[in-house]
């Protein structure tokens, strides 16, 4: 409740309720008047109130259930552990108050903890047993201190790569002594930056079987390529070059730099 104070000559005023409103500009106010040289006013905005009260309500309560969830309900920190311990003796002292899924202690080295464990219980029934039993209690001469940890952080899940478009070209009548390398280094001696090429052998015996695939970035730059090179003479024969039956193919990164160290694929290929 606001408190608005006017000063007044010491003779009778009457101030209309709708007209102080006016003035103002409140959304509504209790008013109350007296016949006297000095009088009050008094008026609640209770409309802004609300909305305060209102906001400071949210805010509290974030702020607690943040709090909640920051802490784990299951998993203990044990504090002053003796740096001997191991992960089975903090385990088996632990079990005695309910089931023990995880044990982490926090190492120095190999041999030496730093006084830190880490305890999820199975429950957080058997998590508060464990708490209450164990806060103070001696250890192979050491006195415990114990607490809720926070909880433990989900790993991110792995970023996938997302897939890049290639425009593919079938390459036929390569001579059988063409390799991946000698058909990416024509295609880049003729002015193309392709981005992989890849001939396909046939097995048992290993041999080539005459076609490969050439990779470039965009359509405009593979259509041009077909145009420019169809017939074009490589290692003494002719190129017959068509679009691929999958002309876009999607790969990922990875498979892109993979294919330009000339990837040389089994006869299963298809045009």
């Amino acid at each position: 409740m606001a408190l608005l104070r006017l000063h007044c000559f010491p003779s009778t005023t009457y101030i209309s309720t709708e007209h102080l409103q006016h003035q103002l500009h409140l959304p509504h106010f209790s008013l109350s008047l007296k016949k006297v040289s000095h009088f009050a006013v008094h008026f609640s905005a209770t409309t802004q109130n609300s909305v305060v009260d209102s906001s400071l309500n949210v805010s509290t309560e974030t702020t607690n259930t943040e709090q909640e969830e920051e802490y784990s309900k299951t998993r203990l920190l044990a504090q002053n552990v003796p740096w001997t311990a191991t992960v089975e003796d903090i385990r088996s002292l632990f079990e005695k108050h309910g089931k023990v899924l995880d044990v982490e202690l926090s190492m120095h080295n190999k041999t030496r903890n730093r006084g830190l464990a880490f305890v999820t219980m199975g429950s957080p029934e058997e998590a508060v047993a464990a708490l209450n039993n164990l806060e103070s209690y001696e250890f192979e001469g050491r006195t415990l201190k114990m607490n809720y940890a926070k909880a433990k952080k989900k790993p991110a899940p792995p970023v996938q790569p997302k897939p890049v478009p290639t425009f593919n070209l079938f390459i036929a009548n390569l001579s059988y002594e063409a390799r991946a390398k000698d058909l990416k280094e024509f295609f880049n001696s003729e002015g193309w930056e392709i981005v992989s090429a890849e001939v396909v052998f046939h097995d048992n015996p290993r041999r080539s079987s005459g076609y490969g695939f050439i990779s470039f970035k965009t359509k405009k730059e593979a259509e041009a390529a077909l145009s420019a090179l169809q017939g074009k003479t490589f290692m003494r024969r002719p190129l017959r070059i068509a679009p691929s039956r999958q002309f876009v193919k999607l790969q990922t990164k990875e498979a892109l730099q993979s294919n330009d160290t000339s990837v040389e694929l089994n006869s299963g290929a298809e045009q």
